[in-house]
């Protein structure tokens, strides 16, 4: 027996014997199903697959409401506590943490799917048994800290991150509608974008798209070899619409290099180049244990002023300057000599400012 995943689908939402509601009506499969993701083309073909389902696999029973046809799934398990019987406490504890770290990322056609496990984990991870108390215990003993000082998460609106999720779940064409940041409203900011959504991604409490122009093609005779992709903010996303089609989902996209190789999380990346700091002890020992590159050389002999030059190939990009401006007066760029002369200009500017405030507030002072 071959079960396609509508196939599956109509089976989860299906009711069993023991439910509250144990009979489902046709529309109703039809709408759970939507409400999944699923693209169902027409009525027709969830009745198509109940029968089949009903007659040849003989895992759905139907009764007659009038005119209507009431459908129900044969019990093989009935609710979390039949379920939570066969779980063992591990499989509990991995269940409990995805839903803990990753269930918001997940798309509604996995999540309404393997609800039941969620609830079964919690029943397992309750009872008293000999192997609970443990692995019970342990879900409190683990979490997750941001690196850094963060700023309150822009809202998304629920049915936006709705779509986006399940059309990049489904591999299916969005138009969105996408307000650009730090810019004046342009008269074509409303005219929806079509977007063939590829990843999700969460980088320092925002969730981010990344998709693929089906407008922009690669023109290897106008110098563009590659598809054009982009980052999309889902809280600057304020409409999202399918298309109703699917697309082809590129072979040669792969998330980790996108990440890690192309760098695009870190904002604006360029050419790579030879970074040289003098850094104060504290710091250099930080990077001891945690490396700015793979090819970092921490000088042996100290600066004459007690300090540590360090070196390594970076990729210089937003995110780095964040990470030198954390560092404040602990670190001077040495080199290359265009990032240095960035970082004192910036610094004389932020001098000048603040002596300019501090001559305010004295004569306001001076004033009262």
């Amino acid at each position: 027996m071959t079960l396609s995943s509508l196939d599956e689908a109509i089976l989860r939402v299906l009711p069993t014997e023991g439910e509250l509601e144990p009979w489902m009506p046709t529309s109703r499969v039809l709408q759970l199903l939507k409400d999944r993701g699923h693209q169902v083309d027409y009525p027709k073909q969830v009745r198509r697959r109940l029968s089949t389902l009903e007659e040849r696999d003989n895992l759905v029973l139907s009764t007659a409401s009038g005119r209507n046809r009431l459908w129900q799934r044969k019990s093989w398990l009935r609710g979390p506590s039949q379920v939570a019987s066969l779980m063992s406490a591990s499989e509990a504890v991995a269940f409990h943490a995805l839903r803990r770290f990753v269930g918001d990322k997940l798309p509604a056609a996995v999540t309404r799917d393997i609800e039941p496990l969620f609830k079964a984990a919690d029943t397992r991870l309750s009872q008293d048994r000999q192997d609970s108390r443990l692995h019970r215990a342990w879900v409190d003993k683990i979490d997750s800290v941001p690196p850094t000082y963060v700023l309150g998460r822009p809202s998304i609106r629920p049915e936006i991150f709705h779509t986006v999720v399940t059309a990049t779940f489904f591999e299916r064409e969005l138009l969105v509608g996408y307000r650009q940041a730090y810019r004046e409203t342009r008269a074509n900011d409303n005219k929806p974008k079509r977007l063939w959504p590829l990843a999700l991604v969460e980088s320092a409490g925002l969730m981010y798209v990344v998709a693929q122009s089906p407008d922009h093609p690669p023109r290897p005779a106008e110098g563009r070899p590659h598809w054009l992709r982009s980052l999309y903010r889902l809280d600057r996303i304020h409409s999202a619409d399918e298309t109703g089609e699917t697309f082809p989902y590129p072979r040669d996209f792969r998330l980790q290099d996108t990440i890690e190789k192309e760098q695009v999380f870190d904002f604006v990346p360029e050419a790579p180049v030879l970074l040289e700091l003098a850094l104060e002890p504290g710091e250099a020992k930080r990077l001891e244990e945690r490396p700015m590159s793979n090819d970092q050389r921490l000088e042996p002999e100290p600066l004459p002023d007690g300090r540590t030059k360090v070196t390594g190939t970076i990729v210089p990009s937003v995110k780095l300057r964040w990470w030198l401006r954390s560092l404040g007066t602990a670190v001077e760029i040495l080199a290359p000599s265009a990032l240095r002369d960035e970082f004192a200009r910036d610094t004389a500017a932020l001098a000048k400012r603040y002596r300019t405030s501090t001559r305010n507030t004295q004569s306001a002072s001076r004033t009262t």
